[in-house]
């Protein structure tokens, strides 16, 4: 989706969509079959074309189940960056549901109470929030989509009343665990989005079996197709060919959740992912990110001493600016290691011992709310390698990309916590002279000898980078 920011909110541009069955390319080890991403590569490869010469800070790129459930995602993912020439984030289930239900209630309006219900491929999100608030106070992601449910129900595409009834129970008992969180809350409007929603009330509404999405329509509907024994059988008005291969489980999904809530009705939205996910980047260009707000939100409740983390945060960024330019460091980067700087002793409200695998800890295991999983991972990393040895294993873990910003952003945090360890608010007497492999520190004459502890610690990290593809000289 392209669009551009009026006085009147977002108007779209273009819109582009493919459906290429990422989720129902993988194998029962969730490894992608080659056809899959053959597809997707394809796809990807023409959606660049559109997009090139957009500046990477206004386009934002996000995988969602099938990239949390491959068991190759690096790999996968290098590819597909490559063809579209963005860099591609990984959602956690819960912050597609917080897209989600942005692009919604965008969609909708602020006045009501709002439950809505979002089926993908690989997973269904379920959201609730009160008016006026942009965020939700409920949001899960549940493993069942469309794709998925089809492939594990209705694999042989045979149809019968018997596959339904377990197809439509295995969603229930999907949904049991958080089924009492929704129903105490009291919603104005329960909303469905997505492809696998519109499509039913448009086929629900053309073959007359209701005029909306309606509990009592979905199960006309789905006795309906019991006169048909397989799937490439089916005869249904406004059942689109690509559709098709995900139709069935998408039916018993929705049958399944309206059942658990106890919904009789639900009405649509044509706006979702893409639509929040666009209000979230004009936020972060307008100088409303989610994420600062995070952050501000974790220092304050794991009680950071947020003078120390600005000072910490003030020599990284001193550091950075000086390299950005060599080192290619964007905007973004930046803004990393500034909140891992603000985060680097979040750890300390568990133990002083460790306390950065403990900040590490705390951050891939939060709920995080403005921050992608591959973000979060990326701040978890720098925050774990702080201080101490470096964890050059763990560096292969990250995406090819984040590996190159990664060892750069955690040269940059390491100096400026160790430049600040007495957690003294004089400014260093430090300049940063640009290397062809790496960085040069020069101080101020004398004040080396006045800091035997910054001399050993610097030493230390000359023999850490020396190992390094990046050198450190002082």
């Amino acid at each position: 989706m392209v669009a551009r920011a009026t006085d009147a909110g977002i108007q779209v541009l273009d819109r582009l969509k493919e459906r290429v069955f990422l989720a129902s390319g993988l194998d029962a080890r969730n490894r992608l079959h080659p056809e899959a991403v053959a597809r997707a590569l394809t796809c990807l490869e023409r959606f660049g074309q559109r997009i090139e010469g957009i500046p990477n800070r206004r386009v934002r790129v996000v995988g969602t189940n099938t990239f949390r459930a491959t068991k190759e995602p690096s790999d996968f993912r290098t590819q597909a960056e490559k063809a579209l020439g963005h860099r591609i984030e990984v959602l956690s289930g819960e912050e597609e549901a917080r897209m989600i239900y942005r692009g919604v209630r965008y969609d909708l309006g602020p006045e009501e109470h709002l439950l809505n219900c979002d089926i993908g491929g690989g997973s269904t999100e379920l959201v609730c929030g009160a008016p006026d608030v942009d965020a939700p106070h409920l949001a899960e992601s549940l493993s069942m989509g469309s794709s998925s449910w089809s492939l594990c129900w209705f694999e042989d595409g045979l149809i019968s009343s018997k596959r339904f009834k377990r197809a439509i129970l295995a969603a229930r008992h999907e949904i049991e665990p958080v089924r009492e969180a929704f129903r105490t809350h009291t919603f104005g409007r329960c909303v469905a989005s997505s492809g696998t929603a519109l499509s039913l009330a448009n086929i629900l509404r053309r073959n007359d079996f209701d005029d909306g999405l309606s509990l009592k329509g979905l199960h006309a509907l789905r006795r309906d197709l019991l006169r048909f024994e397989n799937l490439e059988d089916l005869d249904l008005v406004g059942l689109k060919a690509g559709r098709r291969p995900t139709f069935l489980g998408g039916l018993a999904i929705l049958i399944g959740v309206m059942e658990a809530l106890e919904l009789k009705r639900m009405e649509t939205s044509e706006s979702a992912l893409r639509e929040g996910l666009l209000l979230d980047l004009l936020g972060r260009l307008l100088d409303a990110d989610a994420r600062d707000t995070t952050v501000a939100a974790m220092q304050s409740r794991h009680e950071v001493d947020r003078d120390q983390a600005g000072r910490v945060a003030q020599a990284a960024a001193r550091l950075g600016d000086a390299l950005a330019v060599p080192w290619k460091l964007d905007e973004e980067d930046l803004r990393l290691l500034d909140w891992a700087a603000q985060l680097h002793e979040v750890g300390l409200a568990v133990r002083h011992t460790g306390f950065h695998r403990h900040g590490a800890y705390l951050i891939r295991n939060s709920d995080l709310p403005g921050f992608s999983r591959t973000e979060a991972d990326l701040l978890a990393f720098l925050i774990e390698n702080h201080r101490h040895r470096f964890r050059r294993k763990e560096l292969e873990d990250l995406t090819s990309r984040d590996q190159h910003r990664g060892l750069r952003l955690t040269l940059l945090l390491r100096l400026a916590a160790h430049l600040h360890r007495t957690r003294n608010a004089e400014p260093i007497p430090a300049e940063v002279e640009v290397l062809a492999d790496g960085l040069q520190l020069q101080f101020r004459e004398g004040w080396l000898e006045e800091h035997p502890l910054t001399v050993l610690d610097l030493e230390s990290e000359v023999a850490i980078w020396s190992e390094m593809d990046l050198k450190l000289g002082f």
